[in-house]
């Protein structure tokens, strides 16, 4: 007699393939649970990537969906990380196509995503700087929200994202240049914002835990720009911890 867990198995493998057999439920039976599971799962998807869905159409998602949980079953019981996968899936389906584009578009959904469970913590103000020469403030190290995402891309996909919160979008000159950006969770909400190169490369660095004067070289700022950059990052309250590196 089979265990309990080849049982499952065969179940989830008859869930995915219709030519897989399974001892536990008549064929009938299966046909609806593997329907319900297929709606459940593009129904997740959508939620998740909503505007990759209005550019694409329904009937087109609806094939990108059951080809991606071909590749990429759902493998937890929370739908939520059903996505985590979507947009390479998307850079290897779409590769070399007049829509690659959508896979970054898919990138900047899934930041939403990930942003949206993730604790806003609590944020440090300016004057948290006043305790320190200027010469130890090129070791600080900045903890910034961990809510933060980075996204840049080849194409106006932010431009994209931020026209599709409207309906009866139109499309999007996909010649107009590249763009990157921030997403972060706010307030109850998830904000999607573009940013300059200046501004992405130096908040990009002190992401991957730089200090805040090796992150200036690769934004090439000057005293000046690096002012108006700290001023955004505390007044956007993306500041929350400051730590001193020897």
């Amino acid at each position: 007699m089979a265990s309990l867990r080849e049982m499952q198995r065969d179940f989830a493998a008859a869930l995915r393939d219709p030519a897989v057999s399974c001892a536990v439920l008549p064929p009938e039976n299966l046909a609806v649970y593997r329907n319900n599971g297929t709606i459940t799962f593009r129904e997740a998807l959508e939620q998740t990537f909503p505007v990759v869905r209005r550019r694409v159409g329904d009937d087109y998602f609806r094939q990108l969906s059951a080809l991606y949980r071909e590749r990429f079953p759902s493998r937890s019981g929370d739908l939520h990380w059903v996505g985590r996968d979507f947009a390479g899936f998307l850079d290897d389906y779409l590769a070399g196509g007049e829509y690659q584009w959508l896979a970054d578009l898919g990138r900047i959904e899934w930041a939403r995503a990930e942003s949206s469970v993730t604790p806003e913590l609590s944020s440090l103000g300016v004057d948290a700087l006043a305790g320190y020469s200027s010469d130890a403030l090129e070791h600080m190290a900045f903890g910034l929200q961990p809510s933060l995402r980075m996204v840049a891309s080849a194409y106006p996909v932010y431009t994209v994202w931020l026209t599709n919160q409207a309906d009866n979008a139109p499309p999007v000159d996909q010649s107009s240049g590249p763009e990157r950006g921030m997403i972060r969770a706010r307030h109850d909400s998830i904000e999607v914002r573009r940013l300059d190169l200046p501004a992405f490369s130096f908040v990009s660095a002190l992401i991957s835990g730089a200090t805040l004067g090796d992150a200036m070289s690769p934004a090439s700022l000057d005293a000046r720009a690096l002012t108006v950059l700290l001023g955004f990052l505390f007044s956007e309250g993306l500041v929350c911890s400051l730590t001193l590196r020897a």
